[in-house]
């Protein structure tokens, strides 16, 4: 049993993985997630697919000291992997544009990172609960765009912590958030979790959520050379 302290992990890809490297990071990978990346049609995709699974693997590594070549994952029944041969370490990655990012922890725990663009803002009437749709829509417009990320993010590391996948709908709960302040508004259904957010990029939004309050100060960032040992 592993007694964890709650860590976030980041890689900011600054430039395009060349080739070689890519090739020598992409032999670290299980047969089975070879086959996933060498599906992805796009190089970008498959290169933040290859540095979500290292880093997973970076993280669980540094902090069970478990040698990398002996992690090896399953899967859930809604397809949520976890540690073969434990049931005390959690993690969850996510990555989007120029960032990957893993959180690891003793309990349940999901992180979401999404980069902001424009959008059109149905997809708030489409997905979020009428209070947070209507909470979105008395913002001045000029704030609208970066809240919508806020509570998508939250939302998503709520479903990805639960690990239910899509059979947890995103307009069956509420989120809340006033600055700092984040509240959970759900049915018993849902553990109440806790959540938090980090700024490491102004082009992004970062939330986490976890069944633990006992959050890191700061993101822990690492160079995508660490992963190719």
């Amino acid at each position: 049993m592993y007694l964890l302290t709650m860590q976030v992990f980041a890689v900011h890809l600054s430039e395009e993985l060349d080739r070689q490297k890519f090739d020598r990071m992409f032999h670290q990978l299980s047969l089975e997630k070879q086959s996933k990346v060498r599906r992805m049609l796009k190089y970008d995709d498959a290169v933040r697919s290859l540095v979500g699974e290292l880093l997973v693997k970076y993280a669980i590594g540094t902090m069970t000291k478990l040698p990398r070549h002996k992690i090896r994952f399953g899967m859930n029944a809604y397809g949520k992997p976890h540690l073969d041969g434990t049931d005390s370490v959690y993690f969850n990655a996510s990555h989007a544009g120029d960032w990957v990012v893993c959180a690891i922890d003793s309990d349940a725990v999901g992180i979401d990172v999404e980069k902001i663009h424009s959008i059109d803002m149905q997809i708030a009437r489409q997905y979020f609960s009428a209070s947070e749709y209507e909470q979105l829509m008395t913002l001045p417009s000029s704030h609208r765009l970066a809240y919508f990320f806020d509570i998508w993010t939250l939302k998503e590391s709520l479903i990805k912590a639960d690990g239910r996948g899509l059979s947890l709908s995103l307009d069956s709960f509420s989120i809340n958030k006033q600055g700092s302040d984040i509240q959970l508004i759900a049915g018993d259904e849902i553990t109440k979790y806790h959540f938090k957010q980090y700024e490491i990029d102004p082009a992004y939004k970062l939330s986490l959520c976890a069944i633990s309050g006992h959050f890191p100060v700061k993101v822990i960032q690492i160079d995508v050379d660490l992963l190719e040992t």
